[in-house]
Formats: structure tokens, C-alpha cells, sequence
């Protein structure tokens, strides 16, 4: 089916270059479904309902920021590169607000304000009865992580087959990192995070904490010294930091996370 009008909608969004938001979808109508991301040259949009199809690409687009570079790349030579296939969300992931067990983990966890302030998307997976958490790479979604709701094996569950870790940013120059979803959204309106989703720290996971002026890992307290080895490795790169947590982030009360986060960015 086609909807061109729904590209044109789109396009005529008030969205800054980079900014993404949440909205109710204008094809299906459901609340709050329909995810767009701005990455200054165009932008990709997504509905996260079940029934619904709409997503895509809008055209690119030349800014005074970006058409300098958009030129470069054309006068390149063609270069080859492999890329991996765009990650499908499965039918089965509805909106989080479907289901109440869903709502209430996420809230029980400390991630449900993140998920108010559109930093992060959240659905339910009604097949399997997991909360799951997208992963995204450049506003594209590349893969996501469920939890069981069931008290089934195995508690986490990564739906895709990239290494990717869940990140988080808000403009802020110090990142901690975490070991799963929930823990990073519990701290998404104070300072970036990245779940690892374990305890091994990849080079994509590098390459993200560089990119930052402060890092803090910290990991849950069995794996302090896991989070001691990690804390030496990205030191070579940028200032990085060990917190040494009594409980997990996500666990914490508002302060008591608080409290944490100004003790080792301040």
C-alpha cells in the first residue's frame, strides 16, 4: 500500500536535525506508535503497531550543515561497503501500553520515565510475554532485547544477531555503562548510558565510550572486578571510572541513583 501522503506528513514535521519523537500514528491512529528520528539528511519513521505498516525514509535532504558533505560523498569514488540487513520487528511486538504486567515491570524497574520522555522504545512482545527494548544505531532499529514477564529461561533474549549495546544519549558528556536495559533507562534523564546486556566489553562498546569526556562502568557488584578490567581498558582512550554499586541501578530509589551519578561526574 502506499503512503506517499504519510512521507509528505512527515517531511512537514517540526523536528530538529538529530531529535526524534513519539507520536500517535496518522494512519492507524493508535497512541503514541509511530517513532521518527531526524539524522540530518533525512528521516525514518516506524509504527509500532501490530496492524499497521507504515514505515520507511523520507527523501534526502541538503542543509547549509550538511550539503557540503553530501557533495564530498558524491565527487568520492563508489566503495563497496557490507552492511548488515535492516533488523524486522516481529508482528508479535505491540505498544507497551497493551498490556498492564508489561507497564508495571517497566515501571517497577525505574525505566517508565524514560520511556514517557520518547528517550527509548519499549513494546511488548504478546507471543512470548516479554518486555522488549529496541536497539538503535543512527535512529535505525537494529535489534532488540526482551525480558520475560513467564519466570522462563532464559530471562533476557536477543532477537537479532548483532552485538550492539543499548544506548542511550541526552546531550551529556559522561556516559556510564551498565549491564542491561532497564539499569540504563533508570539513569537516561541524568546522563547517557550503555547496556552492555553482560558483563563483555566489545570494540563497538569502545568506540561508543570515546566518544564521551567522562565514562563510569558500573556494573552490578559480583562483577566489580569485571568492571575494574573494563574500567583499565577504556582509560586508554578517555577518562573512565569505576562505581562500585551495593545495588543495582535500577533497583535504586531516585536519590539514592542520584546521589551515585554526582559522586563520580562531579
Amino acid at each position: 500500500m502506499s503512503y506517499t501522503w504519510v512521507k509528505t506528513f512527515i517531511e512537514d514535521l517540526a523536528l530538529q536535525p538529530n531529535g526524534r519523537l513519539r507520536m500517535d500514528c496518522p494512519s492507524c491512529h493508535k497512541k503514541n506508535t509511530l517513532s521518527v528520528s531526524d539524522n540530518g539528511y533525512e528521516r525514518m519513521y516506524n509504527c509500532f503497531y501490530a496492524d499497521c505498516d507504515v514505515k520507511g525514509v523520507t527523501g534526502k535532504r541538503l542543509t547549509k550543515i550538511n550539503s557540503r558533505m553530501v557533495f564530498e560523498k558524491k565527487s568520492e569514488p563508489s566503495i563497496k561497503h557490507t552492511s548488515f540487513v535492516d533488523f524486522q520487528l516481529p508482528t508479535t511486538f505491540v505498544p507497551l501500553s497493551r498490556n498492564q504486567k508489561a507497564t508495571d515491570y517497566v515501571r517497577s524497574v525505574n525505566s517508565y520515565q524514560a520511556y514517557l520522555d520518547n528517550r527509548v522504545d519499549i513494546m511488548y512482545d504478546i507471543r512470548f510475554d516479554r518486555v522488549t527494548f529496541l536497539v538503535k544505531d543512527k535512529g535505525r532499529v537494529v535489534d532488540a532485547i526482551g525480558r520475560t514477564l513467564a519466570d522462563k529461561k532464559p530471562k533476557w533474549y536477543r532477537y537479532g544477531k548483532t552485538n550492539f549495546g543499548f544506548h542511550i544519549h541526552n546531550n551529556s558528556d559522561n556516559i556510564f555503562i551498565v549491564e542491561d536495559c532497564p539499569s540504563a533507562c533508570s539513569i537516561a534523564d541524568k546522563v547517557s548510558s550503555l547496556a552492555l546486556m553482560g558483563t563483555n566489553l566489545l570494540q563497538q562498546h569502545v568506540d561508543i565510550a570515546k566518544k564521551y569526556k567522562n565514562v563510569v562502568v558500573a556494573l552490578d557488584k559480583d562483577a566489580t572486578i569485571k568492571a575494574m578490567e573494563m574500567t583499565k581498558k577504556i582509560s586508554h582512550y578517555v577518562n573512565c571510572k569505576v562505581a562500585i554499586l551495593t545495588d543495582d541501578l535500577k533497583n535504586l530509589k531516585d536519590n539514592e541513583r542520584e546521589r551515585i551519578i554526582r559522586k563520580h561526574i562531579d
